[in-house]
């Protein structure tokens, strides 16, 4: 169950940078926003307990609220900006992540075994900075929640790249190798980096061609494993949700083995990809 909002730390934070806001003679929001450089929106939603402050924005309205804007005396003492910014690293240590993912966000830090079914999407962890970028601002988030959203998906590729990488493997259905996100170059770079994970040793890339209808066209899903954990399954859907329930986590396991069984060798999927890569720089000439 979650937790009320107002029990909620992104909330209670941003319950206190509105205190400051105030006290600092920003009577609106829009105020703060154009003092500090950033839309009003993202100081809505900081305030709201929607969002935690990004990187630039948390020092960007400390400093604009240190002193108040019309005397100029002070606001914020070296105590109080201390205490804050502890605060936040803890916020944006644990991520900033949507709330019903970071059941999954936690099982995937511990995980051995990853399986990830890419069906729209390239799968998190293999997305390029870029990509996952021009993701986020095409879903309609603004600059500020794209960049803070962006630096959470990196930190993914820990999995990938890191000391304690796990065993990786993604399938990927072949039409999303030629869904333009962003521009033809971040598609070829994003293409190029799929091409570079397949030589790793602890991953395994594989493309499902498009052959009509099957079982798993429904949805995409990854599954997080290992000695440590629950199965752990998070499933793209209408609503979104996580579960370690180990009779759907079974099913999830069997589905994608099903699905699996309709992808080409992980040799023919890098013939594949190359050929997107092909496409991609015809389409920037």
């Amino acid at each position: 169950m979650s937790q009320p909002k107002d029990k909620r730390p992104a909330y209670r934070l941003g319950q206190q940078l509105k205190r400051l806001r105030i006290a600092a003679g920003y009577t609106t929001q829009a105020a703060l926003a154009a003092r500090a450089g950033y839309g009003e929106d993202s100081i809505s939603k900081v305030e709201s307990g929607d969002r935690v402050p990004s990187e630039g924005l948390f020092p960007a309205w400390l400093d604009a609220c240190a002193v108040h804007v019309a005397d100029k005396t002070p606001v914020l003492t070296d105590g109080e900006r201390q205490a804050l910014a502890e605060f936040w690293e803890t916020l944006r240590e644990s991520g900033g992540i949507r709330e019903f993912f970071e059941k999954y966000a936690t099982a995937e830090a511990k995980a051995s075994f990853l399986r990830m079914w890419g069906l729209l999407l390239i799968p998190g962890p293999a997305q390029t900075r870029e990509f996952a970028h021009a993701m986020f601002l095409a879903g309609g988030r603004d600059e500020d929640e794209a960049t803070e959203q962006t630096d959470l998906r990196m930190q993914r590729h820990a999995k990938i790249d890191g000391p304690d990488a796990a065993h990786v493997t993604a399938l990927i259905y072949a039409p999303v190798l030629d869904y333009l996100v962003g521009t033809p170059k971040i598609m070829i770079a994003q293409c190029e980096r799929l091409l570079e994970l397949s030589q790793r040793h602890n991953v395994v890339i594989q493309v499902v061609p498009d052959t009509g209808y099957f079982t798993g066209a429904e949805g995409a899903f990854q599954i997080a494993s290992g000695p440590a954990i629950a199965d752990t399954v998070e499933m793209e859907t209408l609503e979104d949700h996580v579960t370690d329930d180990p009779v759907a986590a079974a099913k999830a396991i069997a589905l994608f083995e099903h699905i699996r069984g309709y992808a080409l060798t992980v040799a023919e999927s890098r013939k594949v990809i190359t050929e997107a890569i092909e496409r991609w720089k015809a389409r920037q000439q």
